[in-house]
């Protein structure tokens, strides 16, 4: 059973200074110094996709990601984990806002390498649309399954029972491959760390590269980003003046303290 993991190599945008932020009021934010990080929802996969695996011979894990050189770390921490085939699919053009067209990229990629199963995380930390299973399920021909907490794989019936999350409440549905599944991190995964001598035996030539332009059609228009304003959430201060620390002491609490702690014994009901 093929099995295809496919994630994003999301930037890191707690390294950007205020600047850099201010620059990308007027145009693209530069995200060239920053560095990758794996989204919550493609570890819970990367690591549902693990546990799945482990002592079974008849499932072959491939992990890939569509971008520049940047996803090469995160592509032999996969490979260090134990993913037989770690693909990188090059391109320097910013993907980040075209779901449909990275999703004809992993289409693209499984005609040449047919899957069983396609995971994705449900969302990523840039785009945040969710588009990308659909557009991917639509382009296959295949059926398509978000919100998905946890699975069981059966080699034998090639068939996965899902657990999707609904309105508060779960379901339990079993479906035939080939499928389309968008994870969800609800905290039961952590996605494993690889040892050192699992890290120093992977090689660079172990990561396959592919470039985009042998996979997509060039009619789908990439869309850029034009502008980007961060929203600020800093909450609002006061500096407690005194001549020591025992007057400051004095002041917050009759100023600040006394009158909070008198509204809350009024709504205390016990």
């Amino acid at each position: 059973m093929n099995i295809l993991l496919a994630f994003k190599a999301e930037p890191d945008l707690t390294m950007l200074a205020e600047k850099d932020w201010q620059a990308a009021e007027t145009g693209e934010l530069d995200i060239s110094i920053t560095r990758p990080l794996l989204g919550m929802d493609e570890q819970a996969g990367a690591e549902m996709l693990l546990s799945q695996s482990a002592g079974q011979d008849n499932i072959h894990l491939t992990a890939l990601s569509i971008g520049d050189r940047r996803a090469d770390s995160l592509l032999r921490q996969f490979k260090a984990l134990g993913y037989e085939d770690a693909v990188l699919i090059h391109t320097e053009s910013a993907y980040r806002f075209s779901s449909r067209a990275i999703a004809e990229l992993l289409a693209g990629w499984q005609q040449a390498h047919p899957q069983s199963l396609i995971v994705l995380g449900s969302l990523s930390a840039e785009g945040n649309n969710g588009q990308t299973g659909f557009w991917l399920a639509e382009m296959l021909g295949w059926p398509c399954f978000s919100q998905i907490s946890g699975f069981q794989l059966n080699h034998e019936k090639q068939q996965i029972t899902v657990t999707q999350n609904r309105n508060g409440a779960s379901c339990v549905v079993t479906l035939q491959l080939p499928a389309v599944i968008s994870v969800i991190s609800d905290g039961q995964y952590c996605l494993r760390t690889p040892t050192l001598r699992q890290k120093l035996a992977v090689k660079p030539e172990d990561i396959q590269t592919v470039e985009a332009t042998s996979l997509r059609n060039s009619h789908l228009a990439v869309r850029r980003c034009v502008a980007m304003r961060r929203n600020k959430t800093q909450r609002a201060g006061l500096i407690i003046d005194g001549r020591d620390a025992r007057e400051k002491a004095r002041r917050l609490y009759q100023d600040w303290l006394s009158n909070r702690m008198k509204n809350e014994d009024r709504t205390d009901p016990y």
